[in-house]
């Protein structure tokens, strides 16, 4: 009612504005009078007053409203993230499954100021309840880590400011589940079976690929990447994981013919023929695919893998009384030492060899 009158009384004095000067513009006077009326049938006489003075439009104006706060600054993380994957240099494989996680951490806070050590906590915990593992934790929180200090460098965020991921991740991957498997070194025997096995198969490639880790304890990937040029002068220079994998590994006096038949049969460089076409050139997938399929069918569980084989070298050789950093040097390990790490240039060629050589394995595995 109020709001109909009140524009009925808006129309008033507009016609009487029209009419000036004519009749004296008498319209809204009568307008006035009904809404007069109208409010004297409120008890209240504030609520009158208030209600005649809302139709006539005679409302004080209110004052003006104070300025909003100004929001605070916040900064996107998706361009950091951009920029911090550009700045990597590692393997394409370890930058692309950094990169997943940090995306996903990203799409979870959104902005820089959120990453807080208390919303960092409940985000683990949520984690944490979905089932996340410690070993999980751990590849997401060496990425996270990687993230915050490239923040630093970049100056994004002060040299001093503390990492806001350390506390909540080393809670994580206490208090998670762990899902890690303890390898196993096969016994001499045990891979004196499996090799036999391979050959049974006919795949003398996978075969072969066994005996070279029996006699260099190599991972596969450093073993598949073996080639004419790395494989020469009676040693290996392999490694592809860390500085201390950085190594010349003598030839095994067993594997020497071996070798030579390897070289000689090669096609592409390469001494361990591979089938692998994968975006990551990871020449060893299938052969690794085969290996576990093969030492499956033999029954051996998940604690016995191909990297079971650098366990087997490094017992054979601590069993025969091998000294632990000639060990380290031959399989390509930090030696826990610091002196030795920091100042030490590492067994001579003669000590590794003798230290090899100390191994010995059944037959056929004793000269494949």
């Amino acid at each position: 009612f109020w709001h109909d009158i009140r524009r009925e009384h808006a129309k008033a004095l507009q016609a009487d504005e029209a009419d000036e000067g004519e009749e004296g513009g008498t319209l809204a006077i009568e307008v006035q009078d009904v809404i007069r009326a109208a409010a004297g049938k409120i008890t209240d006489p504030e609520e009158a007053s208030f209600m005649y003075r809302t139709a006539i439009g005679r409302l004080p104006a209110l004052p003006p409203l104070p300025p909003l706060p100004t929001p605070p600054k916040t900064t996107s993380l998706a361009p950091l993230v951009v920029a911090w994957k550009a700045s990597l240099r590692m393997a394409q494989k370890t930058i692309d499954q950094q990169h997943r996680d940090i995306v996903k951490m990203a799409e979870h806070f959104q902005t820089l100021e959120a990453l807080t050590p208390q919303k960092i906590k409940a985000w683990t915990d949520g984690l944490m309840a979905r089932g996340t593992t410690a070993s999980s934790f751990e590849r997401l929180g060496n990425g996270c880590r990687s993230f915050w200090l490239y923040l630093q460098q970049s100056g994004t965020v002060t040299m001093i400011e503390p990492d806001p991921f350390v506390g909540p991740f080393r809670l994580a991957q206490r208090t998670a589940v762990s899902n890690k498997v303890e390898r196993e070194a096969f016994t001499p025997d045990d891979l004196a079976k499996v090799y036999t096995a391979a050959v049974d198969q006919g795949d003398q490639p996978l075969a072969d690929l066994i005996a070279l880790g029996a006699y260099t304890g190599g991972r596969i990937e450093e073993l598949c990447n073996l080639t004419k040029e790395t494989a020469k002068d009676g040693f290996f220079h392999m490694g592809t994981k860390t500085e201390a994998s950085l190594r010349d590994c003598p030839i095994h006096p067993a594997v020497v013919p071996l070798v030579a038949r390897m070289l000689e049969a090669s096609k592409d460089g390469y001494l361990v023929p591979s089938t692998a076409d994968n975006q990551y050139a990871t020449r060893s997938k299938p052969l690794s695919q085969r290996f576990g399929r093969l030492k499956k069918a033999l029954g051996f569980g998940p604690k016995h893998v191909f990297h079971s084989t650098r366990h087997t070298l490094v017992t054979l050789m601590h069993q025969a009384g091998v000294r632990p950093e000639v060990i380290a040097d031959v399989a390509g390990h930090e030696k826990g030492n610091f002196t030795l790490d920091t100042y030490g240039s590492g067994s001579s060629m003669a000590q590794k060899l003798k230290a090899i050589s100390k191994v010995a394995y059944p037959a056929p595995l004793n000269r494949p």
